[in-house]
C-alpha cells in the first residue's frame, strides 16, 4: 500500500485539523496536549506532527520528536479506526522505523486485553519491552504523572539511553504542556 507522510507546519492546515479529530478519538484526555500547546510545539524543529494519507483518505497520525544522534520518540500514533486490521499501522511504523536507527514509544501497562494486544502488535514489528519503571509527566494542569511501559526499536535501551530519553521527555517534549505553550526554561 502506498501512502504519504504529510508534516504539518501550521495549526490552520485542513490536514492537521483532520488528524486532530483522530487524535481526540484515539487517546484519553489525560494523554492529549491542549491545542495551544500542540500549536506551539509545531514551531519546534525537533517535533514532527504528521498525518498519513492515501489520496484524500486519512490513514493515521504520527507525532514524534527527534533527539540525540538520530533517535526518535513516538509520542502519539493512531490509525483511522475504519481502516484497522488491514496492516496499515504495520506499514506506517515499518516505513518510519526504516528511516530512524532507534525509536522509543510508550504503551499502557498490561492491564487488559487491549493493552496486551497493543504490546504484541509492537513486538511483531521488532519493538522490545524495556525493564525501566517509567512515569509520563502530565500534559494538563490537575493531572498526575501516569505509569507507562517503554518499548524501543530495534533493541532494548541501555540505561544511558533511557536516561537521555527521560531527560529529553521531561525538558523538551513536556515544555509544550500544562497550557504554558513552550515557555518553560530551555535545557
Amino acid at each position: 500500500m502506498k501512502f504519504e507522510f504529510y508534516r504539518h507546519a501550521s495549526q490552520d492546515e485542513p490536514r492537521l485539523l483532520a488528524a486532530l479529530s483522530l487524535y481526540a478519538a484515539s487517546f484519553p484526555e489525560h494523554e492529549q496536549r491542549l491545542f495551544c500547546d500542540l500549536a506551539a510545539a509545531l514551531s519546534d524543529p525537533a517535533f514532527f506532527s504528521e498525518s498519513i494519507w492515501q489520496g484524500e483518505t486519512l490513514l493515521g497520525l504520527l507525532f514524534y520528536w527527534k533527539y540525540g544522534a538520530g533517535n526518535c520518540y513516538v509520542e502519539h500514533f493512531a490509525v483511522n479506526p475504519a481502516l484497522r486490521g488491514r496492516s496499515i499501522g504495520s506499514g506506517i511504523l515499518s516505513s518510519f522505523c526504516a528511516r530512524h536507527p532507534l525509536s522509543v514509544l510508550e504503551i499502557d501497562p498490561l492491564a487488559d486485553e487491549v493493552s496486551v494486544r497493543r504490546k504484541g502488535f509492537y513486538e511483531r514489528l521488532g519493538f522490545c519491552l524495556n525493564p525501566y519503571e517509567h512515569q509520563h509527566p502530565p500534559y494538563r494542569v490537575g493531572n498526575a504523572p501516569h505509569p507507562l511501559l517503554v518499548m524501543s526499536w530495534p533493541r532494548v535501551l541501555k540505561q544511558t539511553e533511557y536516561s537521555e530519553f527521560t531527560e529529553f521527555l521531561s525538558h523538551r517534549v513536556m515544555r509544550y504542556s500544562l497550557g504554558n505553550t513552550g515557555k518553560t526554561a530551555e535545557k
